[in-house]
This record gives C-alpha cells, structure tokens and sequence, in this order.
C-alpha cells in the first residue's frame, strides 16, 4: 500500500484540510492487525462480496485509522466513531463523525477500484474518488444533474464528456457527503459544476483533489478556505 502525502502536519494549526491519495494493494492487508477494526467496520467488509473490493476496505479503513490516531496523538486501536443521523430520514447511516475526539477533527472516506482517497480537516468535509465514468453512464445519469451542471458536460467535446461528468459528479457526492445527505438527495437542487465553471453552495468550499490520471477527485469542507471554487 502506498500513502501519497499531500499535506500532513505534526502539529494541529487552527483550521486545516489534509487529502491523502492511497494507492490500495490487496496483498498488503496481511500486513496488518484486522482487530483494531470495530464491528461495524468488520460487518461492512463482510458485507462486501468481491474479496478484492474486501480486502480494499479492510486497508483503507486501518490506514483511516493510524492517520487519526497520528492527528489525535493515540493509539489507532483507540479511534472509535460513530454514524451521525441520516439528515433525510434520522436512521444512524449518515456522517461519520469521531467519537469524543480529544481535538476538533472531522474525516471521510471514498474508494474507486485500487483507489482511496482520506479527508481530514478541522470543519466538516465530505470527499470522493471516481475512475473516469463509461459514456452509458453518463447518458443515464447526467439528467438528473442541475440544468447547468448538463449544459456544461454536453457542450465539452465528446471525448471529454466522460471526464466532466466524473468531476461533476465527485463534487457533487463530496458536498453530500459533507453534508449527511446520499445521492437519494435531489440532484439538481444544487450546482457544483466543473472546478472552470463552479460556485459552490454556499458555507462550503470544493476543490479537485490530486489523484492520477484516469480518475477524478474532490473533497468538500464546510466554511470559506483559500483555493477553493466559491
């Protein structure tokens, strides 16, 4: 497993927003001790039926948390968080949120096939990784965007259509993530837009995360932030 650090700190400054890019080996996760997931975490896993894509989770979520317990100064097997309320419907299947972290630190997690990407920021965040969509996705699914959000995937060239509709679509997830909401959100409630052409909702700053080529990436943070598309 390799960890691509693009911006970590020793020592917590007053708001930041870290993204750290992991390139997920399946034959790595002999590596490590499986106990130090909770049961959630091993239910979820079990849950998934491809054993690559199990494998991927179970080493996603132990380097989630050696970055936490690094942030937090304790022992990765200390970290313990907990599902926040759906802000659609209540049930406990929302945010994932840290339980009575000894700082004011907030993550999320997306993986895309060897892929995942780590949010760590001192403000609510939400991020997503997606490997660059087929074209029949993006013809299923690009109607459900924001009017806008359409225009601007169909007026690209029609080989980079595919690459406008991925990085809509992880600025869009990020923010609902960030948010507590699912993709069951209405999608063309708001514009998020490519990183040329976006205004994000406002309260939120979305900027492209650095992922490799072949994929797209975005992370969403709650208040206003240098850099980001506002």
């Amino acid at each position: 497993m390799l960890a691509d650090r693009r911006s970590a700190r020793a020592e917590f400054q007053s708001t930041f927003l870290d993204l750290w890019v992991l390139r997920v080996a399946v034959e790595d996760v002999t590596q490590f001790d499986l106990s130090m997931l909770d049961d959630d975490e091993r239910r979820r896993a079990a849950a998934l039926a491809v054993p690559d894509d199990r494998r991927r989770y179970v080493a996603s979520h132990l380097v989630v948390r050696y970055l936490l317990g690094s942030y937090l100064g304790i022992p990765p097997s200390s970290v313990a968080y907990f599902r926040e309320p759906c802000a659609c419907c209540g049930a406990p299947h929302g945010r994932p949120a840290l339980d009575k972290p000894t700082r004011p630190l907030h993550f999320s997690v997306s993986r895309s096939g060897g892929l995942a990407l780590i949010g760590i920021a001192t403000a609510r965040v939400g991020v997503d990784v997606e490997a660059i969509s087929q074209r029949d996705t993006v013809a299923e699914v690009s109607p459900l965007l924001h009017p806008a959000e359409r225009t601007e995937i169909f007026s690209a060239m029609p080989s980079k259509r595919a690459a406008a509709f991925t990085r809509i679509w992880t600025r869009k997830e990020a923010y609902l993530k960030g948010m507590g909401l699912g993709v069951t959100h209405d999608l063309m409630a708001d514009y998020l837009g490519t990183e040329q052409h976006a205004v994000a909702p406002m309260g939120w700053t979305v900027v492209a995360a650095p992922v490799p080529a072949g994929y797209a990436g975005a992370a969403a943070v709650q208040g206003q932030w240098g850099g980001g598309s506002n």
